[in-house]
C-alpha cells in the first residue's frame, strides 16, 4: 500500500447531497510532497443517477478519484467495496452529508503518523439543518453524530468507540478482519432498517488487535440535518434500531468481561431467559410514559422504544441469540491470534 489517505463516500441515491459533500473534499488543504490523496465513491445500489452525478462532477478537478458499484445493498456491503478498491494506507469513511472541514486530512495523517497506537480515529460532527432545529436536538444531538460524546478540554483523546460519520481506520485492520472472515454480528444500516453499528464491531475488534480508539477535537464536519428525520417519529423508530443494536453490544461487552458467552443450560432457552426478563422491565417501565409518547423531547419515551428494540431483536434471533455470543468468542480469539 501507498502512504496517503483514500476517502470512501458511500452513498444510497445520494445525488442531492454530493455536491457539498464532494466540494468540501476536492478543497482540502494538504501537503502534496507529504502524502498523496485520493476520492473513492462508492454507489450502492442507487436508483438515481449518484454514479453518473459523480463522475462528471469530479472530474472538473485534477484529483485522483474512483466511482464504484456495489449491487448488495447495505452499508457494510459498500464500505468493503470501497475498502477494496482503495489504494492508500489510511481509509477515511465521509459519510454523503458530511462537509470535512479543509484541513481534515491533513489533520487526519499528522494524527496517525505521529501516533502509531490510534488504530482507528474520529472527529466531532456539527449539526447544519435543512429547516428548522427541533426543540430536542441539542440536549439528543449525539443520536445523529454530533457533538462532543465526551466533555474535555483536551484536543485528542482516547474512547470505547466513535462516530461512523467521518472517522478513519487504518488499512492494516481492516485488512486483518477481512482475511480471517470475520463473521459480523452487528450489520450497518440497510434500506429502512435503522440497526446498525458495523464500526462500533470493528472498534470492539481493532483493540483486541492492541490499537487505541481516539477522537480529535481539531477533526470537525458538518453533519446535514434533512427535514425528513428532524421529527419526533422518527427519533423514536431511531432509538428502536439502538435498542435492537445493543442486543449485540451487550453481548461484545459480556464477553470482553467474563471471556466467554453466558451458559446456554439453563432452565429455559438463553433467548427465552433473555427475553422474560427484559419484557418484565418494560411493563414495569411502562407507567412512567403512559400518556407521554407524543411529549417531543422525553427521554424517558425514547428509552422505552430502545427496549422494545431489544425485545424484538430478542423474538427474531430466538434460538439463534446463543449463536451470536459463540461467534463472537471466536472473532475475539481469530483477532487475537493475528
Amino acid at each position: 500500500m501507498k502512504n496517503g489517505i483514500s476517502v470512501i463516500v458511500c452513498c444510497y441515491n445520494s445525488v442531492t447531497r454530493l455536491e457539498e459533500t464532494l466540494g468540501h473534499l476536492v478543497h482540502q488543504k494538504f501537503n502534496k510532497g507529504q502524502f498523496q490523496f485520493e476520492i473513492i465513491v462508492v454507489d450502492n445500489a442507487s436508483k438515481d443517477h449518484t454514479f453518473e452525478f459523480s463522475n462528471t462532477f469530479l472530474s472538473n478537478y485534477e484529483i485522483d478519484f474512483k466511482v464504484v458499484k456495489e449491487l448488495n445493498p447495505g452499508l457494510s456491503n459498500a464500505r468493503k467495496k470501497g475498502y477494496e478498491t482503495a489504494e492508500y494506507d489510511y481509509l477515511l469513511f465521509c459519510d454523503d452529508d458530511n462537509w470535512l472541514n479543509e484541513n481534515y486530512i491533513q489533520t487526519v495523517f499528522d494524527i496517525l503518523t505521529e501516533n502509531q497506537q490510534i488504530g482507528i480515529l474520529g472527529g466531532v460532527g456539527e449539526a447544519v439543518f435543512e429547516g428548522i432545529e427541533p426543540i430536542w436536538f441539542q440536549k439528543l444531538q449525539n443520536n445523529f453524530a454530533v457533538g462532543k460524546l465526551v466533555e474535555t478540554d483536551k484536543t485528542l483523546y482516547p474512547l470505547n468507540e466513535v462516530y461512523g460519520a467521518g472517522f478513519t481506520v487504518r488499512r492494516e485492520i481492516l485488512k486483518q478482519i477481512y482475511s480471517i472472515h470475520v463473521n459480523n454480528v452487528l450489520s450497518d444500516r440497510k434500506g429502512n432498517n435503522l440497526i446498525s453499528g458495523g464500526d462500533t464491531e470493528w472498534c470492539y475488534l481493532a483493540k483486541y488487535m492492541r490499537y487505541e480508539i481516539w477522537c480529535s477535537n481539531d477533526l470537525t464536519f458538518k453533519h446535514l440535518m434533512p427535514n425528513g428525520r428532524m421529527n419526533w417519529e422518527y427519533l423514536k423508530k431511531l432509538y428502536v434500531g439502538f435498542g435492537r443494536t445493543n442486543i449485540y453490544t451487550h453481548a461484545y461487552k459480556y464477553v470482553e468481561v467474563h471471556g466467554k458467552g453466558p451458559s446456554n443450560t439453563l432452565r429455559l432457552p438463553l433467548w427465552l431467559d433473555t427475553y422474560i426478563h427484559k419484557l418484565k422491565e418494560l411493563r414495569k417501565f411502562y407507567p412512567k410514559v403512559k400518556g407521554k409518547f407524543n411529549e417531543e423531547g422525553n427521554e424517558e419515551v425514547l428509552r422505552y422504544y430502545g427496549m422494545k428494540g431489544g425485545l424484538s431483536e430478542l423474538w427474531s434471533l430466538k434460538k439463534k441469540y446463543h449463536e451470536v455470543f459463540l461467534t463472537i468468542e471466536s472473532n475475539i480469539k481469530n483477532v487475537k491470534a493475528i
